[in-house]
């Protein structure tokens, strides 16, 4: 019978067991051809083995799970094997399929059992015990070559880090500035460069003034220094960012990576530059060309004391160690003639102090640091022109030759040096042996002992103050301009107007109270102000100075 007529009937007549006889040619019947014996696909022999199935069970079962697996074509076999199973061949006989004596197995002879050996082992490798060597080479051999496809993958993986790592710095270098950079950090591929190179490559203009800085206030943390000043400017970043790590010559205070570009800032006018930078390149009230020159200038400062010299090194220091690592050579350098520099202050004090002229005493800091510039310049223009790795200079000779009084120690103090530095007029400063230095406050002069003298002010009045105009400020005693400047620094104010004088903010005590103090580092404001020039200041206290 079809398939179509064994489901019909046994769903009619549930205890029948077997289907038939048929005639030849009756309606619902096909004639088909099977043996005796017939493959069970692999996912079908479990429902064999569990107990005998009698030719309906197996129809049910099988043939069933089949049609709902959809391998009636596959298993085509199998159903004619169960259609003729579940069919008789005479009345009340049994299939043709069915055996009357059970077959009888083969004698096992030798050739036999290897046939049968050589199947089970075939089938079943792991019984063979003369392939377990074999086997564990072959394993060892598949765990190399997937260790290796993994190392492989990794160092492919790591190699496209870098690669991306390294296209931001190339586009924001160039290939040149890259090859240069490299040979000052000495390493070989871009990867190996100081983070800070790959954090100003990734962050927009306008940010890289504050990652410069977030990455100078973290070297200071971990010096425990926090509270040393160190402002960056747009100046230092614009030499950061176009490696401009050399003087162009030895009297060239404003360029390169040197002591005189680092003094310290003062910090209304620091803030005033950060903030023109930042509006220029964020396109919010981008500032005239003139003042953006100014605040892309360089500042070089000279130190009127060994301390502050000292601090001008410092900072060196930190730049060094932003840029190219505190493990480089040139790095450890440096650090090491900086704490030799610490700690042969006291002793510089006194060497200046018996110097025989207010002109010596007064340059004698601005000597140290010059010798030292041009062995920081002379250093990377050498390394930079090469791969070859350069010892770095001896730094500290300058502390053994002025010890030692040998008079070739001292650079030469052009004219022009002393223009870049505003020290042009102690050209004709006259020669006394005075212990004051004249230019210095008192807390800058040495005492006998070598040690800063006691810190003074004396009050300035402003003889063109106008009162009209700022007199209601100076009545207001209780209101101070340090504290204005404190909520100024903290940006809990806008940013001062501008002086006419340097484009730099203006004294607000000079202006407003009519009076300040001869160490005011806005002193380059005291001067007079007409009503029209003045106008900007004015109403920026109308909008902002505080009321008692």
């Amino acid at each position: 019978p079809a398939p179509a007529t064994i489901d019909t009937t046994i769903a009619a007549e549930p205890d029948l067991e077997l289907l038939g006889p048929y005639a030849q040619g009756e309606a619902g019947t096909e004639l088909i051809k099977v043996r005796r014996t017939c493959f069970v696909p692999p996912k079908y022999v479990s429902m064999f083995l569990g107990a005998p199935l009698t030719p309906r069970e197996a129809w049910e079962r099988v043939r069933g799970q089949i049609v709902i697996d959809g391998k009636e074509e596959a298993c085509r076999a199998l159903v004619k094997y169960l259609q003729a199973a579940i069919t008789r061949s005479a009345a009340q006989g049994e299939p043709l399929l069915t055996l009357q004596d059970a077959p009888t197995a083969p004698l096992a002879d030798a050739l036999l059992l290897e046939h049968r050996q050589r199947l089970l082992m075939e089938d079943f490798p792991e019984l063979d015990h003369s392939m377990e060597g074999r086997q564990q080479d072959m394993i060892a051999v598949s765990i190399g070559e997937l260790v290796r496809d993994n190392q492989a993958a990794r160092e492919e993986a790591r190699q496209e880090k870098q690669r991306e790592r390294a296209k931001g710095i190339h586009e924001m270098l160039g290939a040149t500035g890259v090859q240069r950079l490299m040979r000052w950090s000495q390493v070989e591929q871009v990867a190996d460069l100081q983070e800070i190179w790959r954090d100003l490559a990734k962050a927009k203009k306008a940010q890289q003034l504050g990652v410069l800085q977030w990455a100078v206030d973290q070297a200071k943390e971990e010096l425990g220094e926090p509270e040393l000043q160190f402002l960056v400017t747009p100046a230092i970043l614009d030499m950061v960012k176009t490696l401009r790590f050399t003087m162009i010559t030895t009297d060239h205070v404003s360029t390169g990576i040197q002591p005189f570009m680092f003094p310290e800032e003062a910090l209304e006018g620091a803030l005033s530059s950060k903030a023109i930078y930042e509006a220029l390149y964020e396109g919010r009230n981008a500032p005239p060309l003139s003042e953006f020159a100014a605040v892309m200038q360089a500042k070089p400062g000279a130190p009127k004391a060994i301390y502050q010299a000292r601090h001008q090194v410092r900072r060196v220091y930190i730049v060094l160690l932003v840029l190219l690592g505190e493990d480089h050579c040139f790095t450890r350098a440096y650090n090491q003639f900086y704490q030799r520099f610490t700690s042969a202050e006291a002793d510089l004090h006194r060497y200046q102090q018996g110097l025989t002229t207010a002109r010596e005493q007064l340059l004698f800091p601005t000597k140290i640091l010059k010798r030292n510039a041009i062995d920081l310049s002379h250093w990377f223009e050498a390394q930079g022109g090469t791969p070859t790795a350069k010892a770095p200079p001896k730094f500290e000779q300058v502390f053994d030759d002025i010890k030692q009084e040998f008079t070739q120690w001292e650079p030469n103090m052009s004219l022009g040096f002393l223009k870049e530095l505003k020290l042009e007029t102690l050209i004709h400063m006259p020669a006394h042996s005075s212990n004051v230095v004249p230019g210095l406050t008192p807390r800058d002069n040495p005492k006998p002992g070598g040690t800063p003298g006691p810190l003074e002010d004396a009050t300035n009045n402003n003889p063109s103050f106008l009162d009209g105009i700022f007199g209601v400020y100076r009545k207001l005693s209780k209101v101070r301009t340090r504290d204005i400047r404190r909520k100024i620094a903290n940006n809990e104010l806008p940013i001062l107007p501008v002086s006419k004088v340097d484009k730099q903010p203006m004294c607000l005590a000079w202006h407003t109270k009519g009076q300040c103090n001869n160490r005011c580092p806005r002193a380059v404001d005291h001067v007079a102000y007409t009503p029209e020039e003045i106008k900007d200041l004015v109403q920026w206290c109308a909008t902002n100075y505080p009321k008692e």
